[in-house]
């Protein structure tokens, strides 16, 4: 006889982790004051970075906090294209990779960056 004890299994839980970083000001930080004043007026995005440098060899790095197989992936490849929420790479065998920006971390430029 159930006493109103449950007996329902439940699935493990993994915490969401934003991907977005905290908001800070950084027109008034002193780390920043080497960066130019057009720099400071005119904020980059990711996909204004990808864009400028369309044809270069890229490492970005991805969390996907909601999935235990994909974790954390590293994706190496030529920026081919860009759009305002996605950055598509080809990589050194040919496959072409679709990438949404909401997941990225940061991402390295294998020669300098144009931004």
């Amino acid at each position: 006889m159930n006493q109103g004890y449950s007996t329902q299994i439940n699935p493990s839980y993994i915490p969401s982790q934003s991907t977005y970083p905290p908001y800070t000001d950084f027109q008034n930080t002193p780390i920043n004051q080497g960066i130019s004043s057009q720099m400071q007026q005119n904020p980059q995005y990711a996909e204004s970075i990808f864009r400028k440098n369309l044809g270069k060899k890229v490492t970005a790095y991805f969390s996907y906090p909601d999935s235990v197989e994909w974790r954390d992936r590293i994706f190496t490849g030529v920026i081919l294209d860009e759009g305002r929420d996605y950055l598509l790479l080809k990589d050194d065998q040919g496959k072409t990779t679709l990438l949404w920006l909401v997941y990225i971390n940061f991402a390295i430029f294998d020669e300098p960056a144009n931004y």
